[in-house]
């Protein structure tokens, strides 16, 4: 991945850049931004940044061919691990290697892939991945051997909040005592569900909301089922701007029959559409993340909502992750969402 076929994050870029050139990347790198903002195409671009021996005019050339395997993803200095969860009842202690050529192939197609389409591209999309302690040991392996091809070796963890807390205290060891020549670089959209010593052992790389390009590169790859999950959180707030309880509570018996992970995606969605709501509420469209085409809809959505509405709303969102991941009876947490923010408009 090069710095130049990213659109925007120009000054971003120039720094990370600056601490390549300047040998003053870290050991570990905190990348983190909402969803799809742009945060693996930038640690994977700085990988190949770091690697390259041919660069010019200070940045990576991408036709030499220490380029040539990072862009294709079989350097054999770069490494990953990503949530994964058992795709046949036979898999036991599943890990990254086992699906290392489903992630390559769908990473390479799409590089700002959300965490649902990576589950839709492994077959898991009614199940949640994690990060097992089998998958830390996997890392910790990996990382014991020497380069094989230069001065250091890098290992791209997409989602580490995935990981259980095994897996995060082994991670925590290996952060602490780090491999010679081993650059980590953790890309998450939840930082705040790391443990604070993970945390505080990283440096921290921030990505702002992705630019009008970004989100069309983005909408442009958005599957079917992506596309009928956005529709339902359109159909809710409509539901409740248009005061139709009964069809409300419809909607929130449809989705409980939905499965675990598609119901954490259906929420996290919420909560975006929401964020944008809110952004046109405060009529602050410099921090918009919506298209062009989404704003009408939006404000219109603002002009019938109470500034109360948002913290409630959010509340309840967020409650319902909680449920989900704690496995609360679906019907009574969607039910929750359902008359809670019809209730809060």
């Amino acid at each position: 991945m090069l710095f130049s076929s990213i659109p925007s994050h120009a000054l971003l870029k120039e720094r990370l850049i600056e601490m390549a050139n300047a040998g003053r990347v870290g050991h570990a790198l905190l990348f983190w931004d909402n969803k799809g903002g742009g945060a693996l195409p930038l640690a994977l671009a700085l990988a190949q940044q770091m690697m390259c021996k041919s660069k010019q005019n200070g940045t990576s050339c991408g036709k030499c061919p220490t380029c040539n395997k990072v862009q294709k993803l079989i350097h054999p200095d770069l490494h990953f691990a990503v949530p994964v969860n058992s795709v046949k009842s036979s898999d036991r202690n599943p890990v990254t290697d086992h699906y290392a050529a489903i992630w390559k192939e769908a990473l390479l197609a799409n590089p700002y892939i959300s965490e649902h389409q990576w589950y839709e591209a492994l077959g898991i999309d009614n199940k949640s991945g994690n990060m097992s302690v089998h998958e830390a040991d996997a890392i910790v392996k990996k990382l014991l051997f020497k380069p094989f091809e230069g001065d250091c070796k890098f290992m791209i963890i997409w989602l580490p909040e995935r990981m259980n807390v095994q897996a995060a205290n082994t991670l925590l060891k290996i952060l602490e005592e780090p491999p010679a020549g081993t650059h980590f670089f953790l890309v998450s959209e939840h930082p705040e569900q790391l443990l604070p010593t993970i945390r505080s052992r990283c440096q921290h790389i921030p990505v702002s909301p992705p630019s009008k390009e970004e989100r069309a590169l983005r909408a442009s790859v958005r599957s079917e089922q992506e596309e009928e999950i956005a529709q339902y959180t359109r159909d809710l707030i409509t539901c409740c701007v248009q005061k139709k309880l009964y069809s409300a509570i419809e909607w929130s018996e449809d989705v409980a029959g939905f499965g675990r992970e598609r119901q954490r995606q259906l929420v996290t969605s919420l909560l975006e559409l929401l964020r944008n709501i809110y952004v046109e509420h405060l009529q602050a469209p410099q921090v918009s993340a919506a298209t062009s085409d989404e704003i009408p809809q939006l404000r219109l959505w603002a002009g019938k909502v109470p500034a109360s509405f948002f913290s409630e709303a959010t509340e309840a969102l967020n409650g319902a992750l909680s449920d989900i991941d704690r496995n609360v009876n679906a019907k009574m947490t969607f039910y929750t969402v359902a008359t809670r923010l019809f209730f809060a408009c």
